[in-house]
This record gives C-alpha cells, sequence and structure tokens, in this order.
C-alpha cells in the first residue's frame, strides 16, 4: 500500500469531555499521540468507593448516558484543557470549573462524587465482563471486575508510576 493512498474517510468527528457522558460533533480537533485533546479529559469519581462512574456499569449509574459535556472553547495541544459544560438530564447545566460543580453532581446522582481529572490519580473502574468465552484471559464471564486506572494500575502491579517525561517518551518511541 503506498502511503499516499486514502485509507478511510472520516464522516462524523466527535468529542467527549466528561467519560461516559455524551459528548459533542466537532467540526476540528487537535490530536496528540493519546488520540484527541480533551477527550475524556473529567471523569465522575464516587467519593465513597474512588471509582469512576462508568455507563457501563448501568445499574449504578441510570442516568449517566443521559448527560451531555461540550467544551466551552475547543481543547489544544500543549494548553490547559478548558472546562467543560455539563447538561444533567433533569435539566441542570453546571460548569466543571464552578465552585459548587461537585455538589450538583452529587444531587443529580444521589450520592457524593466529585468531578476529576481523568485517571492520573490512579482511580478505578468497574467493568463488565460479558458472557463470551476467552473475552477474559481471567475467565470472568458476566461479571463486574475492578479494573485500575492510571496510577492505580502500576500501584496493583508493584510497578513505579510512570512519569509524564516516560509516558512521552514510550509514546514517542511507539509512534516511530
Amino acid at each position: 500500500m503506498d502511503a499516499r493512498e486514502p485509507v478511510g474517510t472520516v464522516r462524523d468527528l466527535w468529542g467527549f469531555p466528561v467519560k461516559s457522558m455524551l459528548g459533542e460533533q466537532l467540526d476540528a480537533a487537535d490530536l496528540s499521540r493519546r488520540g484527541v485533546v480533551g477527550d475524556r479529559a473529567y471523569a465522575v469519581v464516587d467519593k465513597h468507593t474512588g471509582k469512576v462512574a462508568s455507563a457501563k456499569h448501568a445499574k449504578l449509574w441510570p442516568d449517566l448516558l443521559k448527560c451531555r459535556a461540550a467544551f466551552v472553547e475547543p481543547p489544544r495541544e500543549g494548553a490547559d484543557i478548558p472546562p467543560a459544560r455539563m447538561e444533567l438530564a433533569d435539566g441542570t447545566t453546571v460548569q466543571s470549573d464552578a465552585p459548587d460543580v461537585d455538589a450538583v453532581l452529587s444531587r443529580f446522582f444521589g450520592r457524593e462524587v466529585e468531578l476529576a481529572a481523568a485517571a492520573d490519580n490512579g482511580y478505578t473502574i468497574d467493568q463488565h465482563h460479558p458472557d463470551v468465552e476467552d473475552y477474559d484471559p481471567d475467565g470472568h464471564q458476566d461479571e463486574v471486575v475492578e479494573a485500575q486506572l492510571g496510577a492505580a494500575f502500576f500501584n496493583e502491579r508493584g510497578l513505579p508510576p510512570l512519569s509524564r517525561k516516560t509516558r512521552s517518551s514510550i509514546s514517542t518511541r511507539s509512534a516511530c
């Protein structure tokens, strides 16, 4: 295949500022080695369990996919992530940088939550593993399994967390 030959066409471009909330259709997006800049930059975290809210666990978070998030301005590579405006299913709107964002989200979800920057702090998430043979090498089928994100992944395995410099170096090497 010649590198100049097209391999596909982008029909729609979407960004998702908050994990598991509906996102926004984009006209353009900055890309980094990690993907679309700002994608899943924020996450709702249960303060009691420390777990990230996920639409994959619909019984715990039934209204999460009824919420929508959009950045107030486009995120840019190398710049701070801008605030996101969240429209909750009950009609409430709150911005990620509002002083009462955690209280507004907690009221909506009916439990104490906080809006956090995605996974750098080492959160966990409950993932549902479907009843499909060989989906999970550990043999979990049709059950919820706790998975580690960010620093928690490295801590669980007794590994030192990756610094930003190391992550950048790995991304650079893998892109070559």
